[in-house]
């Protein structure tokens, strides 16, 4: 099993026209999401991030924006978790490239993410943060801005190796 004390995974995702670029993220240690998070990045317990799509654009061009990511259907009504207590961590920020889970982290979505791609609203944070991008933010901000967002594919995910 892989410790996600300091893990950094990395999804590779493109797009029509594009190439694979690659998405870093250092994972928080304090949190179980986190951990359901790595275990969809390496398919361990069989379900992956590998060859889902982005879902949609969350208050796209305003403070707070991000994309969204689920490995189940594509549809939205997936990320299902695969732990059965997954608790929030209590990490908070309003900066652009966090990452969030997309519903309540105890819910039935919980494996849903947002890459947030916007800093937030003064006065306003982004609760239960358990990862944040290192590399590779750009990347998800070009694909926030494509006509459709629901064709950027996840073509790959896994343990990355330490910056």
């Amino acid at each position: 099993m892989v410790d996600p004390t300091s893990t950094l995974v990395f999804l590779d995702i493109c797009w029509p026209g594009s190439l694979k670029q690659r998405v870093y993220i250092r994972l928080n240690s304090d949190s179980s999401l986190a951990k359901q998070f790595v275990l969809l990045c390496i398919g361990q317990r069989g379900p992956s991030y590998r060859f889902s799509t982005f879902l949609r654009v969350k208050h796209k061009g305003e403070p707070g924006e991000g994309v969204v990511g689920d490995y189940q259907h594509n549809s939205g009504k997936g990320g299902a978790p695969l732990q059965l207590h997954v608790w929030p961590p209590s990490n908070h920020s309003c900066k652009a490239g966090v990452l969030i889970p997309c519903w309540s982290p105890t819910g039935a979505r919980s494996a849903q993410f947002v890459i947030t791609t916007k800093d937030q609203q003064p006065g306003k944070v982004y609760n239960h943060v358990f990862g944040e991008v290192v590399s590779g933010l750009e990347v998800v901000k070009a694909a926030v801005n494509l006509d459709n967002v629901r064709k950027v594919t996840v073509v790959n995910c896994g343990i990355g190796l330490n910056l």
